[in-house]
């Protein structure tokens, strides 16, 4: 898995599987995220990850972030089919819904599809960690946001 700093620039609506990821997420997520819910239908990808994983950002009415800071509103993690522990967190900068990231927590895959929303379980659930290893969010996106 070779994670690089690059992104890949697009300007396309989100797909269906993505759209609904984002929504289930933004449901079960922290506190009241219901300003971010109303901006999805909104939203558009303008940003992918060249690494190969399934990440994407956001514009909202033609609008991005002007602010680099982010803070994550809902954060889960799954197991993919083969057993590899793997994280989903949707962020926002500078009050705007702002991305969905998808990562491998243990280092072993690429999440490069979204995840099935039924093997979603919050995340440092004890029940599939397995002490593995756990990124925080900085670190997860830090490698993709290095050369924005």
């Amino acid at each position: 898995m070779n994670h690089s700093p690059s992104n890949i620039e697009v300007d396309r609506p989100l797909s269906d599987l993505e759209r609904s990821t984002v929504r289930w997420l933004l449901e079960h997520g922290d506190g009241d995220n219901s300003e971010f819910l109303s901006q999805l239908d909104q939203a558009r990808v303008v940003r992918l990850c060249a690494c190969g994983c399934a990440s994407v950002d956001f514009s909202i009415s033609g609008k991005r972030p002007a602010q680099p800071g982010m803070r994550v509103l809902s954060d889960y993690q799954w197991r993919t089919k083969d057993g590899h522990l793997c994280g989903a967190f949707v962020f926002e900068q500078d009050g705007l819904l702002a991305g969905l990231d998808l990562y491998s927590i243990d280092g072993s895959t690429t999440p490069d599809a979204m995840p099935p929303l039924g093997d979603l379980v919050p995340y440092g659930s004890a029940s599939q960690a397995n002490n593995s290893f756990k990124p925080s969010p900085l670190r997860r996106r830090s490698a993709r946001t290095a050369l924005r």
